[in-house]
């Protein structure tokens, strides 16, 4: 099955960089595929066009695109809802033993005692 512009992860953040001021999405398996936007919803539909390009060049020239790496991602892209869906629930466990952002609860933190 060929991948579709929805099965890819894309990051989208803000750039404070002077001059820039703007969203910026970027596709993580494609190196160089990259948008930007006033809005993260404006930076979120032009990335899904570019991408659509890219994969259209892929098929013009009879290559085979990347494919994507992180399913679990890509899924959250589509199904988006409640941050307490099964399937994201699942995604974050399996990204904190990838060693991804694992969950803060239950950190304890360390007292420092001096020893005479």
């Amino acid at each position: 099955m060929k991948p579709t512009a929805k099965d890819y992860e894309v990051r989208i953040w803000y750039s404070e960089i002077p001059g820039d001021d703007c969203y910026v999405a970027q596709v993580n398996d494609m190196p160089g595929i990259m948008a930007h936007g006033d809005s993260r919803e404006a930076a979120a539909r032009e990335i899904q066009e570019v991408l659509q390009l890219a994969l259209d060049t892929y098929a013009q020239n009879k290559e085979e695109p990347p494919a994507p790496k992180n399913i679990a991602g890509a899924s959250l892209g589509r199904i988006g809802g409640s941050t307490k869906s099964s399937k994201k629930s699942l995604a974050a466990r399996i990204n904190g033993r990838r060693g991804g952002r694992p969950k803060k609860a239950g950190r304890k933190s360390k007292v420092f005692t001096p020893t005479p």
